[in-house]
């Protein structure tokens, strides 16, 4: 058998196969470096999600305008008003009388007594009164809207659970 002479390998060779071990292992290095820090930033980013979904949307809403009212109402209204009085009474009635033996004769009669009236007279009111009027309306209204009640947190859950998934958790 006839041995074969091996080339020597040129230390250039070993230099150039060496530094790209060396430089292959620093891209590895920054790459999981880079997928740790990635998944750092996706639990961050769920956990602040699942913070911002537990928040509140607060906001004042300013209402200033004039608003026309015009309608009919309505009314009616059912009263018993108590009367209680006492009337006096002063005054002289002329009789005339026929007598048997004396005939006819005229005599003044006074009158004086006192009256007591004591009634419940019912009192019923039905209209329909017309209204017509311009309203101004200068309201601030305080909104707080949570955002576990708004479509929204459908939204916010599913990328939580994607971002939790990406982390690892």
């Amino acid at each position: 058998m006839q041995h074969e002479r091996r080339r020597p390998v040129s230390p250039i060779l070993w230099v150039l196969a060496v530094g790209s071990f060396i430089l292959n292992l620093l891209i590895m290095a920054a790459l999981i470096k880079a997928v740790l820090v990635g998944r750092q930033m996706a639990a961050t980013m769920a956990d602040q999600l699942d913070a911002m979904s537990q928040q509140s949307i607060n906001y004042t809403f300013h209402l200033s305008q004039t608003v026309p009212v015009h309608t009919s109402v309505p009314f009616s209204y059912t009263a018993v008003v108590p009367f209680n009085q006492v009337i006096p009474i002063s005054t002289s009635v002329w009789v005339t009388k026929e007598l048997p033996v004396v005939g006819q004769i005229a005599f003044d009669v006074p009158i004086q007594a006192a009256v007591p009236i004591s009634l419940s007279i019912p009192i019923q009111i039905t209209r329909t009164i017309d209204v017509n009027a311009d309203v101004p309306l200068d309201l601030s209204i305080p909104l707080q809207i949570a955002l576990r009640d708004t479509p929204l947190k459908g939204t916010l859950d599913n990328l939580i659970t994607s971002l939790n998934a990406l982390a690892g958790r």
